[in-house]
């Protein structure tokens, strides 16, 4: 039987947000942020193990937050010092013997059904998986001081959850960190793997700022 794993990082401090708490805890449509996401790939994925990435720090008003809204807590582990630290926490400590791990961004309440299984589908023929949508802005490269336009049907925005080969994974995340890794794939990619895109969502949304708990808010209205 095949052993997945979803890791759901939520150890940010969320210091572009704002709030008194980190965006993973604000509440949306009358529940934490976090507690959306996880409640998504509980609904989609019955039965597959979830390890949420908690900084040492709000573990306990996690924990206060799970009481308050008589929620039950997945696996927790605790985080790094950087996004890649905190992954890479959750696949030595709780995901040695995953045949499939994936990886997503706690502040992404709405990913759909249909986005998690059309990555997991995509790994019976390939290593890594991505979800992404097309850039619909104009784009423009800026170096030393001068900017030209560039051809955004060439770029796409990446999303979560991304999906990978467990052992491909775990070797990718021992070598060493660098900052040029902005995400799994780039880990991934590091290492070797190719990286296959499939279609994302728009209402993908991660929350970032104020006024995307918002826009969260009117999505969930339209479910």
């Amino acid at each position: 039987m095949t052993k997945t794993v979803h890791i759901i990082v939520a150890a940010g401090t969320g210091s572009r947000f704002g709030a008194d708490v980190p965006k993973q805890f604000c509440t949306l449509r009358g529940l934490p942020v976090v507690m959306h996401t996880i409640n998504r790939f509980r609904q989609t994925c019955p039965g597959d193990r979830i390890v949420l990435v908690l900084s040492s720090q709000m573990t306990d008003f996690w924990h206060e937050l799970c009481a308050e809204y008589s929620f039950d807590s997945p696996e927790t582990v605790a985080g790094g010092a950087t996004r890649w630290h905190s992954v890479k926490n959750a696949i030595d400590s709780a995901c040695g013997d995953a045949d499939i791990i994936t990886v997503h961004d706690g502040a992404r309440p709405l990913v759909s059904a249909e986005v998690i299984h059309r990555v997991l589908d995509a790994l019976e023929t390939t290593g890594a998986v991505i979800p992404a949508v097309p850039v619909t802005d104009s784009l423009r490269i800026v170096t030393d001081g001068s900017n030209s336009s560039v051809d955004r049907a060439l770029y796409r925005a990446v999303q979560t959850p991304q999906a990978f080969d467990g052992n491909l994974l775990r070797r990718a995340y021992s070598a060493p960190f660098s900052p040029a890794f902005t995400d799994d794939a780039s880990v991934a990619e590091s290492y070797g793997a190719k990286i296959a895109i499939v279609d994302g969502d728009p209402t993908n949304i991660k929350i970032t700022h104020p006024r995307d708990l918002a826009i969260a808010g009117i999505i969930l209205d339209g479910d």
